[in-house]
């Protein structure tokens, strides 16, 4: 596949929304902030500063390729092209006019607010927008499949659907010109997913079709580039494409720890109430133990003990896994976990530096035992530690069996393997989503 990307094709009115939206919106925040702020008459500077920010803002996105009718970037991408372009775009504003207006006198909170709120209004607004155009704005991403028929599972396939992604199958065992057949349909992209190594004529005819305009993809990149998971293959043979996954760089790790205290400190205040309210009521409604803890498999397959708010009642039989309406849960039980409060003693695990805030999700020993066993590679999950949430527990729904484990597998990898700060950043708000929707994770 040319330069590694990956094009979803977008009606024009989008990016043109897009850009409107960089390049008016930061002045109109300005404004509005302005009016909250209690002042009636803006300085000269103010004018400046609306007008040169939205148009240095979209003129410098522009450039970076943010309103081509190809969408190339994952959400992640997406935050840290705005982030860093916003900020890099205020600095050299700010210093534009110290140089050309003889007085310069700004309300620093004012202007903090600003700085602060814009990008992540300007994100919202395009979210928004992408979301309510779908049902006009994006043709379909017709992608031709030669070689074994995988079997998307129904998560994956409603992914693609909503993505405007078309399968057609070929083999190699099809009548007649494969070349000819994958011409005749024209296709943005041909995923292969073989059997066995290619003949020289199957290489010929591939490279035929790359030169005349059709994307190749193989089956594992198409995976993490429409449905950011890694593959892990039934028989575990082949992960050559895996060797990116490694524990986190010094300076990544010193980057999560930041985020880690940070979170520790932002939720300590925030919840105090919420962590003194749950303490009570889970004496009241199921006499015992406030905290519940059980030993959990970290960093290096290194045993831990995790702690949460008890939700269910004491000496409940065993069971790995909840059902829906688990008796042994008892009534406020039901709304930690759907709120995910039960969590809220993890913070500990944090800050001792057993866990992260975001990470794969930490298992039972009891249970890790029988995933090494059963799903290849299971042990890469422990190259880094687990968290509080992670990218498995927003994108895959609550799982009960072997397979669950393992398609959850193929997102913690994605996530170790792509770890950045706006990865983590995505993490954290479809977190709070999922949360506040009471989906638990």
């Amino acid at each position: 596949m040319k330069n590694g990307s990956v094009k979803r094709y977008q009606d024009r009115r989008v990016p043109l929304s897009y850009a409107l939206v960089d390049l008016l919106l930061p002045g109109l925040l300005l404004a509005l902030l302005f009016a909250v702020f209690g002042y009636s008459q803006w300085e000269s500077e103010y004018y400046w500063m609306a007008g040169l920010s939205g148009v240095f803002f979209a003129a410098c996105i522009g450039i970076q390729g943010g309103y081509s009718r190809y969408n190339e970037r994952a959400f992640a991408k997406k935050l840290e092209v705005t982030f860093k372009t916003w900020f890099l775009n205020v600095f050299f504003l700010l210093v534009l006019l110290f140089f050309y207006l003889s007085k310069l006198e700004f309300d620093r909170w004012l202007v903090s607010a600003w700085v602060i709120i814009t990008p992540f209004v300007v994100m919202f607004t395009k979210v928004m927008i992408q979301r309510y155009s779908r049902g006009f704005a994006q043709a379909k991403i017709q992608v031709a499949v030669l070689g074994r028929h995988y079997e998307f599972n129904e998560l994956e396939y409603a992914m693609l659907e909503f993505q405007g992604v078309e399968l057609t199958y070929f083999s190699l065992k099809d009548s007649g010109d494969i070349e000819q057949h994958i011409l005749a349909m024209s296709p943005d992209y041909l995923l292969l997913n073989l059997e066995a190594p290619a003949t020289s004529q199957l290489i010929k005819e591939l490279t035929h079709l790359d030169l005349k305009g059709i994307r190749l993809i193989v089956l594992h990149r198409f995976m993490e580039a429409f449905l950011r998971k890694c593959y892990i293959p039934y028989d575990g043979e082949d992960l050559s494409y895996l060797e990116k996954v490694r524990p986190y760089s010094l300076k990544n790790y010193l980057l999560k720890r930041a985020i880690d205290w940070s979170a520790i400190i932002a939720i300590g205040v925030v919840c105090s109430p919420l962590i003194l309210y749950s303490i009570v009521k889970v004496r009241v409604q199921s006499p015992g133990s406030i905290l519940f803890s059980q030993c959990r498999v970290g960093l290096g397959g290194r045993n831990f003990v995790a702690l949460k708010f008890r939700s269910m009642h004491e000496n409940a039989h065993f069971n790995p896994y909840t059902q829906k309406e688990d008796p042994r849960i008892f009534p406020y039980g039901n709304v930690m976990r759907k709120f995910r409060i039960d969590e809220l003693p993890q913070l500990w695990n944090v800050l001792r530096g057993e866990m992260h805030l975001i990470g794969p999700r930490t298992e039972w020993d009891i249970l890790v035992e029988g995933y090494e066993k059963e799903i290849p590679y299971y042990h890469e999950r422990h190259l880094v530690r687990p968290g509080i949430s992670g990218w498995a527990q927003v994108c895959y729904p609550y799982g009960a069996n072997l397979e669950d484990a393992r398609q959850k597998l193929m997102y913690d990898l994605y996530y170790i393997k792509h770890w950045s700060v706006w990865l983590e950043l995505e993490t954290i708000l479809r977190t709070v989503v999922v949360v506040l929707s009471r989906k638990g994770l």
